[in-house]
């Protein structure tokens, strides 16, 4: 029985040994005594964990010490590190000596050479002094840094609410990555009131600025929305001469309501077929001073004789407390050949112009022109529209997700 015990307290004790940092420090160890026998790539991986920090705290000097003894064996890893430890010693003496002119931009990065320890010891302390230099000075890159350094605490006391005025500050000037962080704050309530509309408003334009990893936010506000049980807080946007967006709502049987959540967060389609004028799996929308404008993924369309690639840019605008609502939309061509033959269908002139002389119609690059839908929310799932005051229709979603259905 004590033979047991005690070959599971030194199992016990190898599993804490190798856990998290202790297998570095051990793998440290055991590469330094090979280091002090002269091996030259136990010396390259002693200097490696030196500049790292993996092991052991992170110095820069007994690094360059280690690679200069591997490379005094020829050591061609440790040869090369030297080179390029040596150019990124210039550079950060460049960024200094430009930070001391006021340069808004070297001190910026001079935040990232002392956050990553390029050129100099990793300092997040001094890292953080740099990066607040340059957002002072109004440089986008470093608000949005300054914003992470408080948000995660790095280099300073953790302060959500420094952390939200940065990431607007960034966000305010497009700056893809605060509008995301802003998206977080107003999902979590962390900094700022928690306000799930907000957060869907910014998640989007971080999402239409190209920063995909805010799609995934994007769903999980939007399940939050769903749950009748969530407040969903605050209008979206507001304006001095129109009733607030969030306001054009249509109260219907059942005490709900209908409104700019439930267009913006809806995968709209028709006939099957999503759709590139409303909120849809092939577009991207934002809200933007009471309107929400949508601009489609790249399409294809076929005729009897040509193939067209084209996109679509679709404004959703004067939305009325009855829920009714407005939406142009143009399409641009990107790529076209030939002239189609006149097809029988509403939809013939969705791209191209007629050619009042041959009674066909051109495709032709560039935008084409202008539609016009009057449409109205009819219940959870369903709008309705007229397009160009000539042919209605009907738009249905799956997903209506401030509703609940």
């Amino acid at each position: 029985m004590k033979t047991i015990t005690l070959g599971l307290i030194l199992l016990l004790t190898t599993a804490t040994a190798m856990s998290g940092n202790d297998v570095w420090q051990t793998l440290f160890k055991e590469k330094l005594q090979e280091a002090h026998q002269g091996n030259s790539n136990a010396q390259f991986d002693i200097g490696s964990m030196y500049q790292n920090g993996r092991g052991v705290s992170p110095d820069r000097n007994k690094a360059i010490e280690w690679y200069k003894k591997a490379a005094a064996q020829d050591n061609k890893k440790a040869v090369t590190r030297l080179k390029l430890l040596q150019a990124n010693e210039e550079r950060f003496r460049k960024e200094l000596a430009n930070v001391k002119n006021g340069n808004k931009e070297s001190q910026y990065k001079l935040g990232n050479m002392y956050t990553e320890g390029v050129g100099t010891n990793i300092d997040l302390a001094k890292a953080a002094v740099a990066y607040d230099q340059s957002a002072h000075q109004g440089y986008v890159k470093a608000e949005y840094k300054l914003g992470l350094v408080y948000y995660e605490g790095t280099g300073v006391k953790t302060n959500k609410r420094t952390a939200f005025k940065w990431f607007k500050q960034a966000a305010d000037k497009d700056y893809p990555a605060a509008q995301y962080y802003l998206g977080k704050m107003y999902a979590s309530g962390k900094g700022v009131k928690r306000n799930y509309a907000r957060s869907l408003e910014w998640y989007t334009k971080a999402v239409d600025g190209g920063f995909n990893q805010a799609r995934s936010e994007m769903i999980e506000v939007s399940g939050k929305m769903k749950d009748p049980k969530q407040k969903i807080p605050g209008p979206v946007t507001k304006t001095a001469t129109r009733t607030p967006v969030t306001a054009a709502r249509k109260t219907v049987s059942g005490n709900k309501t209908y409104g700019i959540e439930d267009l913006m967060v809806a995968a709209w389609s028709r006939d099957g077929e999503p759709v590139t004028y409303l909120p849809s799996a092939i577009n991207n929308c934002r809200t933007e001073d009471g309107k929400i404008a949508c601009y489609s993924d790249n399409q294809t369309r076929k005729t009897s004789d040509s193939t067209i690639k084209f996109k679509t840019k679709s404004i959703m605008r004067n939305f009325s407390n009855d829920g009714s609502f407005n939406v142009t939309y143009r399409n641009l061509v990107i790529e076209s050949s030939k002239i189609a033959a006149v097809e029988d269908t509403e939809e013939a002139d969705e791209i191209g112009g007629e050619d009042v002389n041959t009674a066909a119609y051109t495709i032709k690059t560039g935008w084409g022109k202008e539609h016009l839908l009057e449409c109205q929310i009819k219940d959870s799932g369903t709008v309705s529209c007229q397009k160009d005051k000539t042919h209605s229709f009907l738009l249905v979603s799956p997903q209506t997700v401030a509703t609940g259905d």
